[in-house]
């Protein structure tokens, strides 16, 4: 299967882009410098960077409007990767807050270990154990950046793996630069969080 065509979104590489991802920067940069033990200091960083990638975000959509909507759900049916300890934390305590909670995680350790086949994966098409009823994350604010980056430029039913224009998806990926992913690893290993790869695996493992 030929990979699908890229596409180029030029305000992602605007100098707005730019100043927002370096505000991102320097608020992690913040609280990476904090004392390890001040979890205020800690969560303040962590929300005003990633207000500011919301911000990045919302910014390149502007001039790149995506198929994106409530209820297209293709995305949030595979398992995310790159995820951080820090993320994990932050997302745990979110699911701990809701009244389903411990079922919520049993269904992330479940999917965990369904994981472990992966030519069965994609074919099961698992839902995230976070979507409710009509497509909408129960944490969508609390959300890891590896959920946030996916877009689709293409229509958003051809995201499914069964779709017949499956193969000629456009998927941009807004990540930010790799630093800000090292900083969450640091500031993750700074507080003895364990080095997470995917977010089912991490959630259940928290």
């Amino acid at each position: 299967m030929p990979p699908p065509p890229t596409l180029t979104l030029d305000a992602a590489a605007s100098p707005e882009a730019n100043v927002l991802l370096t505000t991102m920067l320097h608020a992690l940069q913040g609280a990476l410098r904090a004392p390890a033990a001040d979890d205020t200091a800690l969560q303040a960083g962590l929300e005003q960077g990633l207000a500011a990638y919301d911000r990045y975000l919302a910014h390149v959509l502007a001039a790149h409007p995506m198929a994106c909507r409530v209820g297209c759900t293709a995305c949030c049916h595979d398992n995310p990767r790159g995820v951080t300890g820090v993320e994990i934390e932050r997302l745990g305590r979110a699911v701990d807050a809701l009244p389903d909670g411990p079922a919520i995680r049993a269904r992330f350790a479940t999917l965990a270990v369904l994981r472990t086949d992966p030519a069965g994966w994609r074919a099961r098409h698992e839902p995230c154990p976070l979507l409710d009823a009509e497509g909408r994350c129960r944490a969508y604010a609390l959300r890891p950046l590896a959920c946030r980056a996916f877009v689709a430029a293409t229509p958003a039913e051809w995201c499914a793996p069964t779709h017949p224009s499956y193969p000629e998806r456009v998927n941009p990926h807004l990540d930010p630069p790799r630093i800000i992913l090292q900083i969450l690893q640091a500031l993750s290993a700074r507080r003895g969080l364990s080095v997470v790869t995917d977010l089912h695996t991490g959630m259940a493992a928290r």
